[in-house]
């Protein structure tokens, strides 16, 4: 019977003390997990363990003899690529020491697997440079929303103190008013941006579809855009169907689309250019255009341009201002009305296109669909409103403010002390802010609820979240309704004129009351 150990290139000892030392070191080398090869001076294979035959993918047999082709020198730990085949390559760590073979110098090489530890160091170092990729733009994005965050406070600060100085002047005044609110819109649009991109990937934004006709969402956005239009002295060509197009759609959202694309054509387009809108539609779809003769978009960014945060040119986009989610945000827009959005450009300097493709209902899809909602127009019925909010200011200013739309207004800046003035006063509404200190709102909603004797009280939940988790909370908490800070002054008005009747006189001394 052959001598499995002269198959690894051993040869039995003539000395049973040495055969027997010999024995021991076969059992633990063969039974060694590494591959371990002995190998001659000049680079003949004297002896491979069974580890080492699998992982070189040879037999014992091909391989006693042979030369090594890997250069090994005693004391050296290296890592070497072992090829399986054309397609497979393993990496093994070796270590190489000095020893004897049957009385001959040699060198022993130890070959350890290391290729499933190197692809999870590679994959782990992978994720490393993506997430310091992730936080390097993080830290530019936080960078460039404070920046446009604080750009609309330069001009607020100064229309406030221009009123101060020249209070009596009733036009400056009005001029100033003027930049204060668009300002004031322009930051809450940018938070309305970071909230929409947020809702859509995480699949919680909802449609409110209604029939619009294409006509009525492009002259709005246009009427949205006109004033950058004029600014930058730029000609707009607009080219509509003849026919009366209608669409199934969003139209706030798809508004919100054009307003984007116009804008950014109107922005990225030196003074005195050209903005071409022109839209077409057959049977089955409807396509708008958006073309500019501006700065175009490098060839390598077009596909990127969707990108979340990605801008053109880094140092434009700084003075033109913007945060890198616009385009983000109406493609996915778009994606959720079934349409698509596209960007091409043949380079920097020549110029942008993009389209915009919807899915045209059919007819049956139209005549089918439910009215828009009614539109409220503001009444003059007093009530008794009571604004609850820890921002002295901002508390003052909204209760003047609904004064003057002629209701009856008090103001507290506490939990304690609006629960206090509620037994006192008894309001028909409360505007309670969530995020009182030591009381907050929620608990103020329940303890106000508990008045029994109330079942006509309005309770509008006034915070700066607005997520659905966010309104859940509140409803929970007895609110009827949820606004989000800055409060659409006009969306509360209407609000409030479209609440059910004031209840009238209140009782003198309803339970609870101090």
């Amino acid at each position: 019977m052959e001598n499995p150990s002269d198959r690894h290139g051993i040869q039995p000892a003539a000395d049973p003390a040495l055969e027997a030392s010999e024995a021991r070191f076969r059992n633990i080398i063969e039974k060694n997990a590494d591959g371990i090869l002995v190998v001659r001076p000049d680079g003949t294979i004297r002896y491979v363990n069974p580890a080492a035959t699998r992982l070189l993918n040879r037999p014992a047999a091909d391989l006693i003899g042979e030369y090594f082709g890997i250069p090994i020198i005693a004391g050296n730990t290296t890592e070497v690529d072992l090829p399986l085949s054309e397609s497979e390559v393993r990496v093994a760590e070796m270590r190489v020491v000095e020893t004897e073979w049957e009385g001959e110098p040699a060198l022993l090489a130890s070959l350890r697997d290391i290729s499933d530890r190197k692809r999870l160091e590679d994959e782990l170092r992978q994720k490393i440079d993506e997430l310091a990729v992730a936080d390097q733009r993080k830290d530019e994005f936080l960078a460039m929303l404070a920046h446009e965050l604080r750009n609309p406070l330069a001009p607020i600060l100064n229309a406030v103190h221009i009123m101060r100085l020249r209070g009596d002047d009733q036009e400056l005044r009005e001029k100033m008013r003027d930049v204060v609110e668009q300002q004031v819109r322009c930051m809450a649009r940018l938070v309305d941006d970071l909230l929409d991109v947020s809702r859509i990937t995480s699949g919680k934004i909802q449609l409110r579809k209604e029939p619009v006709t294409l006509s009525t969402i492009v002259n709005r956005s246009i009427e949205t855009v006109r004033p950058l239009l004029l600014a930058k002295g730029h000609e707009l060509r607009v080219a509509l169907p003849e026919e009366k197009v209608v669409i199934w759609a969003d139209p706030l959202r798809l508004e919100q689309v054009l307003n984007n694309l116009l804008s950014n054509a109107i922005k990225y387009t030196d003074k005195g250019g050209l903005i071409q809108l022109e839209a077409t539609a057959d049977p089955a779809e409807i396509v708008l255009r958006v073309r500019d003769n501006g700065i175009g978009i490098a060839r390598e960014m077009v596909d990127d341009i969707f990108g979340l945060f990605t801008q053109v040119d880094h140092s434009l986009a700084r003075s033109q201002g913007g945060l890198g989610i616009g385009l983000t945000l109406a493609r996915n827009l778009v994606r959720i009305h079934d349409g698509t959005l596209t960007a091409h450009s043949d380079g920097l300097g020549k110029g942008s296109e993009f389209v915009m493709t919807l899915p045209r209902p059919a007819e049956g899809v139209i005549e089918g669909a439910p009215p828009p909602p009614p539109t409220f127009e503001p009444a003059g019925q007093p009530r008794r409103i009571l604004v609850v909010d820890d921002n002295v200011s901002s508390a003052d200013s909204l209760g003047l403010i609904i004064r003057l739309w002629g209701h009856e207004c008090r103001v507290t800046h506490s939990g304690p002390e609006a629960i206090e003035e509620f037994d006192v006063f008894h309001p028909d509404v409360v505007l309670l802010d969530i995020g009182l200190p030591g009381m907050d709102g929620y608990q103020v909603a329940r303890t106000l609820r508990s008045r029994t004797d109330w079942p006509g009280l309005i309770l509008v939940a006034m915070t700066g979240y607005g997520r659905d988790e966010d309104r859940r909370r509140s409803r929970e908490a007895g609110f009827d309704e949820h606004l989000v800070k800055p409060l659409d002054l006009d969306g509360l008005e209407h609000l409030l004129a479209r609440l059910g009747e004031p209840r009238g006189s209140a009782p003198s001394a309803p339970p609870g009351s101090r």
